[in-house]
C-alpha cells in the first residue's frame, strides 16, 4: 500500500512538472561575413539547468534538444548563409535557474556565465564574457519561466553578435586552458605584470591592458601642465575622440561624466575609488548595475575639456567605493553596497 502511494505521489509530481524551453530564434546574423562557424563549448559540471515555479506549477528550463552543440550550429547557420573564414567559439560556463520563497510567493532567480572566444592556429582567443544574476519577482512579471527563457536566448544572441565586431586580447590560450582563462590570460597582460605603465592615449581596454597607446595622439595640457584633454600629434584637436584611459608621467586617469579619475593598482587588480555620482550623476539615465559581474555602463571615455585637478576636488561628503575594473573586459565591477548609504 505504502509502494502504490509513494507511487502515485512520485506520477502526480512528473506529470504536473511541465517544461519551459529556450528558444533560440533571436537574429545572431554577422553582417560583415567574417564567421564561418559557431561551435558552443559547454563546460557545465551540471547540465541540468533547474526548475521554476509560474504561480504554483513548476517548470523545468531547458533546450529544445539535448544535442546542444548541433542546436548552437544550427542556430549559426540559419542566420548565416554566407560564411567566411573566422572561427567562434561560446563557453557556457554556468547556466542554474531556481526559486526563491518569499513570503506570499516565490521569486525566479537566474544565474548565468557565458563568454566568446575565436580560434586561430590551434589556439583560442578572448572575446567576451558576460555574466548575469537575476531576480523575477512574481508581481513584476506576468509568467517569470517565459521571461527567464527569454533573458537567457537573448544573452546568447547578444554576446554572439557583439562578438563578431570585438577584436580580442591578444593572449593566446590551449584548449585544455579554458577553463582556466581568467587566470592565465591576465598574468600575461603588460598592464597587470609591469611596475609601471605607459604614457600616452589608449582608445580602448584592449590597447589599455596591453599598453599600446594610440601613436596618433597625444595628452593636450595648458601652461600650467594641466591635463585638458586629447589632440592629435599634428596639431589638430580631436575634443571628441572616445578613448579609454590617459596615462601621463606614469598616473593612470579613468574618464567619469563629471571628473577622471586616478587608476590605482593593488594585488587584486586595477580600480579607482569612485562615488555614485562620479560614475553615474543624476542627469545620467543608466541603470545602476550591482555585483561583482556588473558590466561598466560608461563604455569609452568621451574626452572633451577636462581637468586632471578636479580629481583632486571631491564631495566630501560623498561615499567612495573601490570599484573594481574587470581584467578581461574594462568594465566596471561594482561592489554589492554600491549606492546604498551606511
Amino acid at each position: 500500500m505504502k509502494k502504490k502511494l509513494l507511487f502515485l505521489l512520485f506520477s502526480s509530481f512528473v506529470f504536473a512538472q511541465k517544461d519551459q524551453f529556450i528558444e533560440l530564434r533571436n537574429n545572431i546574423k554577422d553582417k560583415n561575413h567574417y564567421a564561418k562557424s559557431l561551435t558552443l563549448l559547454d563546460k557545465r559540471e551540471d547540465k541540468n539547468i533547474g526548475i521554476v515555479s509560474h504561480r504554483k506549477d513548476p517548470f523545468e528550463v531547458k533546450f529544445e534538444k539535448d544535442d546542444l552543440e548541433k542546436l548552437f550550429s544550427d542556430w549559426f547557420l540559419e542566420n548565416n548563409k554566407v560564411q567566411g573564414n573566422i572561427q567562434y567559439f561560446l563557453v557556457l560556463e554556468n547556466l542554474k535557474v531556481n526559486d526563491i520563497p518569499t513570503e506570499r510567493s516565490v521569486t525566479g532567480h537566474l544565474e548565468m556565465k557565458i563568454s566568446t572566444f575565436l580560434k586561430r592556429n590551434n589556439q583560442y582567443y578572448f572575446l567576451k564574457k558576460r555574466t548575469v544574476s537575476k531576480d523575477y519577482p512574481q508581481k513584476d512579471h506576468a509568467y517569470i519561466t517565459r521571461a527567464i527563457a527569454a533573458k537567457i536566448s537573448l544573452e546568447l544572441a547578444n554576446i554572439i553578435k557583439d562578438s563578431y565586431t570585438e577584436t580580442g586580447l591578444n593572449i593566446p590560450v590551449s584548449e585544455t586552458d579554458l577553463g582556466n582563462y581568467e587566470k592565465i590570460i591576465p598574468e600575461k597582460l603588460p598592464v597587470y605584470n609591469s611596475e609601471t605603465f605607459t604614457d600616452g592615449v589608449y582608445k580602448d581596454y584592449k590597447s589599455f591592458a596591453e599598453q599600446t597607446p594610440d601613436k596618433d595622439f597625444t595628452v593636450k595640457k595648458n601652461k600650467e601642465g594641466i591635463i585638458r584633454g586629447v589632440k592629435r600629434v599634428d596639431g589638430y584637436d580631436n575634443l571628441g575622440k572616445d578613448v579609454y584611459a590617459i596615462i601621463d608621467n606614469g598616473i593612470a586617469y579613468k574618464k567619469t561624466p563629471v571628473s577622471i579619475i586616478e587608476i590605482e593598482k593593488d594585488n587584486d587588480g586595477i580600480f579607482i575609488m569612485a562615488a555614485q555620482e562620479e560614475i553615474f550623476p543624476e542627469y545620467n539615465s543608466t541603470p545602476i548595475i550591482v555585483g561583482a559581474g556588473a558590466a561598466g555602463a560608461i563604455g569609452g571615455l568621451v574626452v572633451g575639456v577636462i581637468n586632471v585637478a578636479a580629481t583632486k576636488i571631491r564631495r566630501q561628503n560623498a561615499l567612495y567605493y573601490r570599484v573594481g575594473i574587470d581584467k578581461l573586459t574594462g568594465e566596471y565591477i561594482l561592489p554589492e553596497n554600491f549606492g546604498k548609504s551606511k
